[in-house]
């Protein structure tokens, strides 16, 4: 008796499907072979200076913080600086609060008739509760026919409309959201929230959020009855250190918005030149130069000046509050080490 042919039995490719095969592709012998290229091929230019010290020029950016901490305030205040540099902004609302953004926006005197607003609504009745991926297509339509430079939305979690379950287990979300993203072609600035009871936490509970975004920040609000929000980078592809931002917010009578403070963080950018001055002691320069290898960057004239100037400021801070101390010369340049304060 003749044996069954097993299931697994060795399948047999026909001459004319295995040129495709060789190329990589099982699409069939007109298929497209893979390509390639060398790192020559790409270019090695720093990226662009972040807008705002804030947003990724050339990616997507992700900003993300427990209820309350004033993600939406800085959203405004984002709003209103950069139609203040002429910029043309647009706030895709899945929350659908519109007056809560025309107020912030209003009330720091941003020029409102620069800003489109949009929800999923606006994109067709079709198009109002599938994921963002079905409808980038309808918005990218609106962020052509209004000229948007600049894209904020309010917020990830309700622009999804997935089970918060796969959100948080399914590794493939974060990076679907941001392709679509990264078809519009412009900066995107996207709000996110920690897991509930960790304000620190990662988006959502998970790392994938912070893995598929260019640069990342986590959003904390400082105690006391001032409304102070300390933004720091979590992640920063290509840029090594990002100074820390500090958002200071006003209220008037009405609760209405009216006032918001940028500085630099003095904490972080603290903890980095502490950092670096525990390997020995350094002159500006040399902590210019220490964040331009870490970044990966070759830094123009202008923008070793900037940064001499923004490190040197936060030195003398660091002197006034007793965390480092003068430590000689280095020709003419001064050099700094950590105070035996700093060092506990």
């Amino acid at each position: 008796m003749t044996a069954p042919i097993a299931s697994h039995a060795l399948q047999v490719v026909r001459p004319d499907e295995a040129a495709a095969l060789r190329a990589g592709s099982v699409d069939g012998p007109d298929a497209a072979p893979p390509v390639w290229r060398t790192l020559a091929d790409i270019s090695d230019e720093p990226p662009k200076e972040l807008i705002l010290g804030m947003l990724e020029p050339e990616g997507r950016t992700l900003a993300y913080a427990a209820p309350g901490t004033g993600k939406g305030s800085t959203g405004a205040w984002l709003a209103a600086e950069l139609t203040r540099g002429g910029k043309r902004v647009g706030i895709y609302d899945p929350e659908r609060r519109p007056r809560e953004w025309s107020r912030r926006v209003s009330g720091l005197h941003g020029d409102r008739a620069a800003i489109t607003y949009f929800e999923p609504s606006d994109l067709g009745t079709r198009y109002a509760g599938v994921p963002i991926w079905d409808s980038i297509e309808r918005i990218a339509y609106v962020v052509r026919e209004t000229g948007t430079e600049v894209l904020l939305i309010d917020s990830i979690l309700s622009c999804l409309n997935l089970d918060e379950r796969r959100v948080l287990n399914d590794p493939s979300v974060p990076f679907a959201y941001e392709a679509a993203l990264a078809s519009l072609a412009i900066p995107v600035l996207s709000f996110a929230h920690p897991p509930k009871g960790q304000p620190e936490g990662e988006p959502f509970g998970s790392f994938g959020w912070v893995a598929a975004h260019r640069l990342t920040w986590l959003g904390v609000r400082l105690p006391g009855d001032e409304h102070r929000v300390r933004w720091r980078v979590r992640k920063a592809n290509e840029r090594g250190h990002v100074p820390g931002i500090l958002l200071s917010f006003g209220y008037g009578e009405d609760s209405r918005l009216v006032s918001a403070v940028r500085e630099d963080d003095d904490e972080s950018t603290r903890d980095w030149i502490l950092g670096a001055l525990r390997e020995g002691d350094k002159t500006v320069a040399d902590l210019v130069s220490l964040e331009a290898e870490e970044a990966g960057d070759y830094l123009s004239a202008e923008a070793i000046e900037r940064a001499k100037a923004r490190l040197g400021k936060a030195l003398y801070r660091m002197k006034r509050d007793g965390w480092i101390v003068a430590a000689g010369k280095d020709g003419r340049a001064q050099k700094w080490a950590i105070s035996p304060a700093g060092r506990r």
